[in-house]
């Protein structure tokens, strides 16, 4: 069975506009997932000072380590690369991807393999 289309990330301004990328494609996943700080923090099992470390995420402030970012990516169900993505729509095509099932992904492949160059 293959997931509904998520809605688009990137055809709306993001909430943390003027942001690091990292720090703009967290507050997009949380918001696309609908939790909150507290909430993400402990879906991706962090539990020292949660709120702190979510917020400082939220709002540039640090950079998770990667092992870190690939948790939070888990709990707000994105590929940890959609975090580091500075382009838009190889933001939107990182989410789309990953929504994919590997057939999906398969036929995608294929078609791109297919498709003439440039």
């Amino acid at each position: 069975m293959t997931k509904a289309p998520e809605k688009s990330l990137t055809k709306r301004p993001a909430s943390g506009d003027g942001l690091p990328v990292f720090a703009r494609r967290f507050v997009q996943a949380r918001e696309r997932a609908g939790l909150t700080l507290e909430q993400v923090a402990v879906a991706a099992g962090i539990e020292d000072a949660a709120s702190v470390r979510m917020s400082q995420y939220q709002r540039g402030v640090h950079t998770p380590k990667f092992n870190i970012a690939q948790n939070l990516a888990k709990a707000l169900d994105v590929p940890v690369e959609f975090f580091y993505s500075p382009d838009d729509q190889t933001a939107e095509l990182l989410l789309r991807w990953h929504a994919l099932s590997k057939a999906g992904r398969g036929r995608v492949l294929k078609a791109l393999e297919e498709a003439p160059a440039p």
